[in-house]
């Protein structure tokens, strides 16, 4: 097992770090026979996931959106991510929602906000948007306003009407967060878990691209 050397301090939920560990993939469940085949169902994008379902290697990223570090993670470190090993089919890319509500109070309404885009099939241009003007909407909770400049008017009205009352976004980001506590017991952000043969590595640091590409790259030559 290796240990990733912390480069920054990072968002904390308790205050400590979590160092790295391993842990056993969720098994996926097992569908019911029947006696009759049926033709299977076209597959449900998720679109909180980006890649090839195939990739030896999965980069599941926790984040918190009102968090500096997780905005320094998502400039620097994801376009990089997703250009020389997401579109390559080389990792398989997982954003997960960890709001670290108190300390962070926008952080929940910013997930929503993402997440209703991601329903109509804008989430990376609005997650990027969230994260990027991140300084601006976290002094006064405006999310609408930085949202509103990315999307036209239709698809943000839609957007509008999701985060006001659609219960899906505040599920899915429940999900995330009791996959956070209850499977890889995370604490603070960005944390990431990087799966490889049904073990779970999770790493909660902030690490430049530079040092991702050597641990990637030396993960992807065991594989």
């Amino acid at each position: 097992m290796r240990t990733l050397l912390l480069a920054l301090p990072a968002c904390l939920l308790s205050g400590v770090l979590l160092s790295a560990q391993t842990a056993p993939a969720p098994k996926a469940p097992v569908a019911a026979k029947t006696a009759v085949a049926a033709k299977a169902p076209a597959p449900v994008t998720n679109y909180k996931e980006m890649g090839s379902p195939s990739a030896p290697l999965t980069f599941e990223a926790y984040t918190d959106y009102e968090c500096p570090h997780c905005a320094i993670f998502f400039r620097d470190v994801v376009p990089n991510l997703m250009a020389q090993y997401v579109q390559t089919g080389k990792v398989r890319f997982v954003h997960r929602d960890f709001p670290l509500t108190q300390i962070h109070q926008w952080a929940q309404l910013a997930a929503r906000f993402a997440n209703a885009a991601g329903e109509i099939g804008q989430y990376e241009l609005v997650v990027n948007q969230i994260f990027k003007t991140q300084d601006t909407w976290s002094r006064t909770g405006n999310i609408d306003a930085e949202v509103a400049k990315v999307l036209p008017p239709g698809a943000m009205q839609k957007v509008r009407e999701l985060v006001k009352s659609d219960p899906r976004l505040d599920d899915s980001i429940k999900k995330d967060v009791d996959m956070a506590m209850n499977l890889d017991h995370v604490n603070s952000t960005p944390t990431v878990v990087i799966v490889a043969k049904g073990k779970r590595t999770v790493i909660a640091t902030v690490l430049p691209f530079s040092t991702w590409k050597s641990y990637l790259d030396e993960m992807l030559a065991k594989q």
